[in-house]
């Protein structure tokens, strides 16, 4: 099916660029600007809206993350997620770890075509010590040999993240956030090995000392944690992308929900201060960030989709321009999931994964909550009018 946008205001990923017509199909973008002569089945005028490539949320959880289902129910359970996220805009996902493999799994089916659904940057189990944060999704590993194989069999069963919880979190309630859980040198073997199979890695790391190591180790990027003018400089050094993930902290934070104020109760005064302060340093120094929200940690405290706009607005409340703060879900975001040459732009040959807003979120970041339509490898996904 070949679809023409006219009148179009165009995000390209990077900047507003100086055309209002783009014509994709199922095979990508073939022009942008010039419309003379295309022949399109379907011509939708884009008069008061802007187009924008598809939204990725670089940090989420597939599947069910407590209790003991089963892998088929916990891809049931993922599928239905991810059918509902087009009508946020979000055609990417990179998940940080499922009990059972299910992101994999998902990414597979997606992919030969079995099922509709996001494009999915896979890490499929994490690696963290025996009881640490995130142990029912994870392998339980506690020396050097233990993480070694723990690494080597995610990378046998396809995954494209290896994910190492470098600290306790906020949500296991036998670990505390500013604890660390693996040494440098643990670490270090685990994103060697990545990098020699061509993937990333990611460390979860509530503490600030985690994350340092990590970072140290030669991790892809950090998870969560706040940053100081040290942990800037390694990250500067090493070349480190920041994930902040400030929406869910920011949900546990506020939230009176009886239920869980065990997990708030793990919060500092300032967290959100402190987190901000992060997002702005990342500006002022230069260091590479991409958007995530942590969805699939908890439906309330972070809700599927809308987080991801309000994790943005979050950023420019940190300083960042609605422009900086839309690149992370975009351009940033493809270049953090090793997709730069497939799809976070719009350009002449790139996969055709394009979300219509109702609005300008380059005026109004809370823009991004109108979408209007969004389209997945060329494929009309979401449709406000139906």
């Amino acid at each position: 099916m070949r679809y023409l946008l006219i009148n179009a205001r165009i995000f390209n990923g990077e900047n507003l660029i100086d055309a209002d017509s783009i014509a994709f199909d199922e095979n990508g973008i073939f022009k942008i600007g010039d419309r003379k002569g295309i022949n399109a089945d379907h011509i939708i005028d884009c008069t008061g809206k802007t187009v924008i490539p598809g939204l990725i949320d670089c940090h989420v959880h597939l599947g069910v993350l407590e209790g003991n289902s089963s892998q088929s129910q916990s891809i049931a359970y993922a599928l239905e997620k991810v059918k509902d996220l087009a009508r946020f805009g979000i055609t990417g996902l990179r998940c940080c770890g499922t009990a059972n493999d299910e992101d994999i799994t998902l990414r597979d089916m997606i992919e030969n075509g079995l099922v509709s659904g996001p494009r999915i940057v896979a890490s499929g189990m994490g690696i963290t010590t025996t009881g640490g944060h995130g142990w029912n999704m994870c392998h339980q590993c506690d020396n050097a040999d233990e993480i070694r194989k723990a690494t080597r069999i995610q990378v046998r069963k396809g995954a494209n993240q290896i994910k190492i919880f470098a600290s306790g979190g906020m949500a296991t309630k036998a670990t505390n956030p500013d604890n660390t859980q693996f040494s440098e040198e643990e670490m270090r073997i685990a994103c060697q090995i990545a990098k020699a199979e061509g993937l990333i890695s990611c460390a979860h790391a509530t503490g600030l000392k985690a994350a340092k190591l990590a970072i140290k180790a030669g991790i892809t990027s950090i998870e969560h944690t706040q940053l100081d003018q040290e942990a800037c400089d390694l990250m500067i050094k090493n070349g480190t992308w920041y994930v902040s993930t400030i929406v869910t902290r920011y949900g546990i934070v506020n939230t009176e929900d009886p239920r869980y104020q065990w997990i708030k109760a793990k919060a500092k005064p300032g967290d959100i201060e402190r987190m901000l302060k992060a997002i702005s340093y990342c500006k002022e120094y230069g260091i590479p960030m991409a958007a995530g929200t942590d969805a699939g940690f908890n439906d309330e405290l972070t809700p599927w989709g809308s987080s991801l706009v309000k994790e943005l607005w979050l950023y420019t409340q940190a300083g960042l321009t609605n422009e900086e703060a839309l690149r992370t879900a975009t351009a940033n975001a493809a270049d953090l999931c090793r997709l730069s040459n497939t799809t976070g732009r719009l350009k002449e040959g790139f996969s055709s994964d394009i979300v219509i807003i109702n609005g300008d979120p380059l005026a109004d970041i809370n823009a991004l909550h109108n979408v209007f339509m969004t389209f997945i490898k060329g494929n009309l996904s979401f449709n406000s009018n139906i």
